[in-house]
């Protein structure tokens, strides 16, 4: 399915643009290296165990996801003072999971007290193969958890986040993700800190939200207070076009929410990659191929088992490979680029019921606004093609797609975004 941008140049406006021929070749700012020669890996980011608050062992858990396709699971327990996690059971556990379930990659993490929410506000740390020793986990948990902390300190999230950037910057550093962001408490006894300014103070650590939230069984969905709604089970940060994360990206801050976890306790809960799965396209199946792929925004997710493999793809002349979600290129405005998304939809969904996509939207963030520049049912083998000038500024291109109709409850996917920039002078 093509458009081309000028048929529907009243409806798209993105603000002034220069819409002669560009003067400058595009070039790459920020490239994924194994970009086309990658793999694709089926992650959940954010399970519990009995550890802590869960209801079965780390290698129940683990083995549970291989049975539901899962190559790859983060054991992110709650770092609680009182609770298990960062101890010596700890590790034996997710070593002993490894040696039982040695086709599924085993990340070991921490779900974060994020100060100063004094236990309400959450973040995943996921730690690569250089620091997921006892020694590191133990000390981060008695530093920097806010669970247990006497008084208030706004600052603690911050040093938490520099203790975690490491001081050698070739190796592959820990990654925090913001777990279920708006279900954050409307006030703490102190001043909460911004997304944004966490995301300024330590961009390669914080990289990004957890788009769509975990307890997709539970009532309400997500464990949400009742005066916060998810938009078709994801989070309105995410899921509001022209909304935070579009805000976010719009002043320059690479934010990745494409992402869909079980936050697996117990009963009552789908299991990891049952339902949720954030999908990782990698350079290897290891630990740190795996968050070198999360840090580089080369991932997208979906409910409900609706589709594998999606590529949105940007592609200029004179280039000799497309750009893709976490990437950055240079262009002059008017320059034109081919946008594409392509997928796979599996025949069946998650429960086994017949499977499709009704609908594919490419949502593109300019200096002027945020608007919607393609939706409507998917073609073959292209769900898009949108022919967008780039505006003057630049443009950020994601997409999603949706299954469900009238009164059906929707399933969606998200990708991550394509940057646009202009170049420098």
């Amino acid at each position: 399915m093509k458009l081309h941008f000028a048929a529907v140049a009243g409806l798209l406006a993105l603000g002034a643009c220069a819409f002669g021929n560009a003067q400058t070749s595009p070039r790459v700012v920020n490239g994924i290296e194994w970009s086309g020669r990658g793999t694709w890996l089926k992650a959940d980011l954010h399970t519990h165990t009995k550890l802590s608050d869960g209801g079965l062992t780390v290698e129940q858990v683990v083995a549970a996801a291989a049975r539901n396709g899962c190559d790859v699971v983060a054991i992110t327990d709650h770092a609680d003072g009182g609770l298990r996690a960062a101890t010596p059971d700890y590790v034996d556990g997710i070593r002993s999971a490894r040696s039982q379930t040695p086709g599924v990659t085993v990340i070991t993490g921490l779900e974060w007290n994020l100060p100063p929410g004094k236990g309400l506000e959450h973040a995943t740390v996921l730690f690569p193969g250089n620091s997921e020793d006892l020694s590191t986990l133990a000390a981060f948990k008695a530093r920097f958890d806010d669970f247990t902390k006497e008084g208030e300190n706004p600052s603690l999230a911050l040093e938490g986040l520099a203790a975690l950037t490491p001081r050698d910057r070739s190796s592959v550093a820990p990654i925090v993700i913001i777990n279920h962001p708006s279900r954050r408490p409307h006030s703490t006894s102190a001043p909460r800190l911004t997304v944004d300014r966490l995301k300024r103070a330590a961009p390669s650590i914080l990289v990004g939200l957890e788009g769509a939230p975990g307890h997709q069984q539970g009532v309400p969905l997500g464990s949400y207070p009742a005066d916060v709604q998810l938009i078709d089970r994801w989070d309105p940060v995410t899921a509001e076009v022209g909304g935070a994360w579009d805000t976010w990206l719009r002043s320059g801050l690479d934010i990745w929410a494409a992402i869909a976890n079980s936050d697996f306790h117990g009963r009552g809960d789908f299991l990891p990659c049952e339902f949720a799965s954030t999908w990782v396209y990698a350079p290897d199946r290891s630990v740190d191929g795996v968050i070198r792929a999360l840090r580089a925004g080369s991932f997208f997710a979906e409910h409900g088992h609706i589709v594998t493999e999606v590529e949105l793809r940007a592609e200029f002349d004179g280039l000799n490979r497309p750009f893709v979600p976490g990437e950055t290129v240079a262009a002059a405005a008017g320059t034109r680029v081919n946008v594409t998304l392509k997928m796979k939809v599996p025949a069946q969904d998650y429960a086994g019921h017949d499977n499709r996509i009704d609908s594919v939207e490419l949502v593109g963030i300019s200096s002027q606004e945020t608007r919607v520049l393609f939706s409507g049912a998917p073609g073959s083998p292209e769900a898009f093609h949108v022919v967008v000038p780039v505006p003057a500024g630049g443009i950020v291109l994601r997409a999603r797609g949706r299954r469900g109709s009238g009164n059906e409850q929707a399933l969606m996917f998200y990708t991550n975004p394509i940057r646009i920039v202009a170049p420098a002078r």
